[in-house]
């Protein structure tokens, strides 16, 4: 258990170090070119071409974990390696080729068990304004980090305490089954100001968002995970 603890307040670090490059280069982008998370920026802004459903952030940037994806890719519909078994994060099927994944959500995987990603204010199959009312319809709203862990009751309280609110369930790519121990923890660190969080799945805790960890963000830390049971929602 201390061994977990620690490691989170390494990650906290390391979310620091890394995700200032990554952010730099986002904000550089002019949001009105951006649909879909289709990004084309020129290399002053620290990214290159995307194409599909990823973006690509510049090889030039330096990582300290740089060494599970080559390149530094944010892909939404993603497929999670867990012990040689392929995963998505579940949520309606509108990346490429139909995968699975959190609305407005895009992905880059660094070690078998992290990940990074990007949320913006877009839902499923590219509706705009998804997420919030207040925000452009395709704003970047919160840089993600995540941790792939069981739910246990000591874990998913000492989680929340680091912003680790809210857990996503993982379901096969091939049957839709749910890791039978596994989910993943999702830190949603809000970028814009200030903006409402009021649409989605879980509208009934809408809140204002201020910059930095949001510690309400669809908290669901607090119920026992079971891979049985439905949640109901897509995040």
């Amino acid at each position: 258990m201390m061994m977990l603890i620690e490691y989170m307040k390494y990650l906290n670090l390391i979310i620091i170090v890394t995700v200032i490059p990554i952010l730099a280069g986002i904000l550089n982008v002019n949001s009105s070119e951006i649909f879909a998370l289709n990004l084309n920026t020129n290399s002053s802004s620290g990214m290159t071409h995307s194409v599909n459903n990823e973006t690509y952030i510049s090889s030039n940037n330096n990582s300290s974990l740089n060494n599970y994806q080559e390149s530094q890719t944010f892909t939404h519909g993603l497929v999670v390696k867990i012990d040689n078994v392929g995963y998505y994060f579940d949520g309606p099927s509108d990346g490429a080729n139909g995968t699975k994944d959190a609305p407005g959500h895009y992905w880059w995987q660094d070690t078998p068990h992290h990940l990074y990603g990007l949320h913006y204010n877009i839902g499923p199959f590219g509706e705009q304004n998804w997420w919030s009312s207040d925000t452009k319809g395709n704003e970047l709203l919160y840089l993600v980090d995540v941790i792939i862990a069981p739910w246990t009751n000591t874990t998913a309280y000492e989680f929340a305490k680091q912003g680790y609110v809210h857990y996503h369930e993982l379901v096969k790519t091939d049957s839709g089954e749910k890791h039978p121990e596994l989910v993943a923890w999702f830190k949603h660190v809000a970028v814009p100001a200030s903006f409402i969080l009021d649409k989605g799945p879980m509208q009934e805790d809408k809140h204002i968002v201020s910059a930095g960890i949001d510690y309400r963000f669809l908290n669901n830390y607090f119920i026992p995970y079971d891979p049985k049971a439905d949640h109901g929602h897509y995040e």
